[in-house]
This record gives C-alpha cells, sequence and structure tokens, in this order.
C-alpha cells in the first residue's frame, strides 16, 4: 500500500512540475494517449502524435464580426470509452497564431463521432486559418 501510495504522490509530483513549466512547445508535441489500468488507477504511455490528432477534423474555421467559430469533429476511434481535451490554434492571414478555441467532452463511447462549433477566444480581423495544436484522449469521467 505505501508502494503505491509513493508512486502515485510521485506521478502528481512530476505532473505538477511539468505544468509549471513556461517552455513554448510547437503544436501537436503534447499530444498523448492515456488509459486507465484494470485497478483504476491511470497510467499513461506515449501514443503516436497523428493516432490522437487523427481522431480531429477541422471542419470549418470562419472569421466572424467578434470571434471566429471552428466546427470540428471528434471521432473515438478506440475500442474503450474515452475523455478528450482538445486545442485548435487560430492562425490569422499572415500566419500568427491569434487564439484557441477548445473542446472537451467527458465520455465518448467507441466509434461516437461528435461534430460542435466552438468559439474562438480572441477576436480576429480577416482571413484565419485553423488547425489542431493539442489533442488528448484520457480515460472517461
Amino acid at each position: 500500500m505505501k508502494r503505491t501510495t509513493a508512486g502515485v504522490l510521485l506521478a502528481v509530483l512530476a505532473l505538477s512540475l511539468t505544468a509549471c513549466s513556461e517552455e513554448k512547445q510547437p503544436p501537436g508535441s503534447d499530444v498523448i494517449q492515456t488509459s486507465a489500468a484494470e485497478t483504476g488507477a491511470a497510467t499513461a504511455s506515449a501514443a503516436p502524435e497523428a493516432d490522437v490528432a487523427a481522431d480531429v477534423q477541422v471542419l470549418k474555421c470562419e472569421s466572424t464580426s467578434y470571434t471566429p467559430k471552428v466546427t470540428i469533429e471528434v471521432t473515438n476511434s478506440t475500442g474503450e470509452d474515452a475523455r478528450y481535451a482538445v486545442t485548435i490554434a487560430i492562425k490569422d492571414a499572415e500566419g500568427k497564431a491569434s487564439g484557441e478555441a477548445l473542446f472537451a467532452k467527458n465520455r465518448m463511447t467507441p466509434g461516437q463521432k461528435v461534430t460542435e462549433e466552438i468559439p474562438g477566444d480572441t477576436p480576429v480581423k480577416g482571413k484565419i486559418s485553423c488547425e489542431v495544436a493539442r489533442a488528448k484522449r484520457l480515460p472517461p469521467k
């Protein structure tokens, strides 16, 4: 029991230290996949970036009179229920980062597709482009 508690504390400490970093990462560099062990403890394993990011498609990226609107489709390509957290990078006409749009879904069944329109967080004038910046697949809540 002490060994399990110590392992959990070390994992929490490592995640806390990682979360405090302000170092900029290239888009998609933190795409990870995690799964729950049979005991209910979460274990993280690195997955190919394309694995999780391939579950996300940007269907529409448009500038409106106030904030951008992004329509995405997320498909759970695994054989298990999963939770998704996705960040879409919004860029202006010159390709400069100009904001983000966030998507989160607590439980998606295997093969389930969710299409959602999500607002950008910052007004951007003119033509914009959108791409998946980060995508995470986690154990469902």
